[in-house]
């Protein structure tokens, strides 16, 4: 059981159409009710090795500040995203953050430390890990580093996705109005998902060139614990009421 105190609750949506959809060309409204909504396409790489914002699989995130509000979207998803009728597969969780650290702009400003309240007991179980990243501007002068870290990015999922611990990952990114993109990735275990991010790799050699500004303007990390979860990612992934 987590703690009475105030904390955020947060939900994970990954939805998989059967065509690729543009961003450009289609806009989906936000969902009423979450405190914070997250909707973008999955990460395709175009020649120019810029993001496209065309893909058929879409990710969302929504953060909560009621408990019962965050478990009724999971439980019936389609009620708040009347586009889920259109996909071939889903998948809905609920989690509560147990760690929050960084800067992120994921409400149309700037929050250091306080865009997700954290919970003040952790209740252990499986863990997903929720980052992102984000740019001063998009500049001339900047785009070079925000093509190393689009191809970074790429990089990191692949070597997770030959790590035993990880069960799956995703980066999506969340519109073109300048809030910062978001990855999810899902471990059976914390000390796979420590030994894979912060041992020296792949994600380990990212961090060291991000704080040295070869990449991004900044980051955040959140780390969760799931409640719930139900749906098909690439087969089922699915777990009990904790």
């Amino acid at each position: 059981m987590t703690d009475t105190k105030a904390h955020d609750w947060i939900t994970f949506h990954r939805l998989k159409f059967p065509e690729p959809i543009s961003s450009m060309d289609r806009a989906f409204p936000p969902v009423v009710g979450p405190d914070c909504w997250l909707f973008g396409p999955h990460y395709d790489v175009g020649p120019d090795g810029m993001l496209t914002g065309v893909s058929d699989i879409w990710g969302g995130v929504g953060i909560w500040q009621s408990r019962a509000a965050a478990e009724a979207m999971v439980a019936a998803p389609g009620e708040a995203m009347p586009w889920l009728k259109e996909t071939v597969a889903s998948w809905h969780c609920l989690s509560v953050p147990v760690t929050h650290r960084g800067m992120v702009n994921w409400r149309g400003y700037l929050q250091k430390g306080d865009a997700v309240r954290a919970a003040h007991l952790d209740p252990g179980g499986p863990l997903i890990v929720l980052t992102s990243a984000g740019f001063v501007s998009r500049d001339a002068e900047t785009l070079p580093r925000i093509k190393r870290f689009v191809a970074g990015v790429v990089e990191v999922l692949e070597a997770y996705g030959t790590n035993a611990s990880n069960l799956r990952r995703a980066v999506f990114r969340a519109g073109f109005d300048g809030l910062d993109g978001f990855t999810m990735s899902l471990w059976h275990s914390d000390e796979g998902m420590l030994k894979a991010a912060y041992r020296p790799g792949t994600h380990r050699t990212r961090i060291d060139e991000d704080k040295a500004g070869l990449l991004s303007d900044r980051t955040s990390f959140t780390r969760l614990r799931v409640i719930q979860s139900w749906g098909d990612w690439d087969g089922e992934v699915t777990w009990k009421h904790m």
